[in-house]
């Protein structure tokens, strides 16, 4: 008598903890799974993303611009101090060029003046260092106000839900599901168990209800 109620408490809890483990499995599978419709009987079964992968990729659009970034906040998040070493680059390029011609210009045009045999190159350098630090100077002055005209221009150029709507919703389904896994693969398969585990003792809950409540 004792071996079967043992068996049948084993056998409770084996049988609760196959369906809740099923069960789970199934659910997270049936995220990305069939992907195709399939009918069977009067059902037609297809997997929650495939189905509605439009509509969830406008809704994580919306949350993400709403909630979580913009382009306007990535844009003020750039701090001006970044850029110093941009613009000094810029000028030093921009710079050469116009020395060049500028000395070019203006000896070619003391050449043709008699007696005259100097250049240019001396003085034209001289103003040009001068010219370079004003311009950096007042350069370095209105990044942050660039920066900030920048931003405006962009948020109302850029929409961060679209660009997220655009990509999730013409995204390969087995590439959505293989970053899903990447990203969730743990907390899933901790799911899966979790209901394994609670339907032993959902088995064993009812062994004792059967065994000793309603006997």
């Amino acid at each position: 008598m004792n071996e079967n109620i043992w068996l049948s408490l084993a056998i409770s809890a084996l049988l609760g903890g196959f369906i809740g483990w099923t069960t789970n499995w199934l659910a997270i599978k049936a995220l990305f799974h069939p992907k195709q419709p399939f009918k069977f009987l009067f059902f037609e079964f297809q997997g929650l993303l495939p189905k509605r992968q439009a509509e969830l990729a406008k809704s994580l659009g919306k949350i993400v611009e709403g909630e979580l970034i913009n382009v306007e906040e990535l844009i003020r998040r750039v701090d001006p101090a970044d850029l110093d070493s941009l613009i000094e680059e810029q000028m030093r390029k921009n710079r050469e060029e116009t020395q060049k011609k500028v000395a070019d210009y203006i000896n070619g045009y003391l050449q043709k003046i008699p007696l005259i045999k100097v250049t240019a190159n001396t003085h034209i350098n001289q103003i040009m260092d001068f010219l370079e630090r004003q311009m950096v100077d007042a350069l370095k002055r209105q990044v942050p106000e660039m920066l900030d005209k920048a931003a405006n221009k962009a948020a109302e150029k850029i929409s961060v839900q679209e660009i997220v709507f655009e990509k999730i919703s013409k995204m390969n389904l087995d590439k959505l599901e293989g970053i899903f896994n990447k990203i969730a693969d743990r907390e899933m398969e901790m799911i899966i168990r979790l209901g394994g585990v609670l339907g032993v003792i959902v088995g064993c809950g009812q062994w004792v209800i059967q065994t000793f409540v309603l006997k």
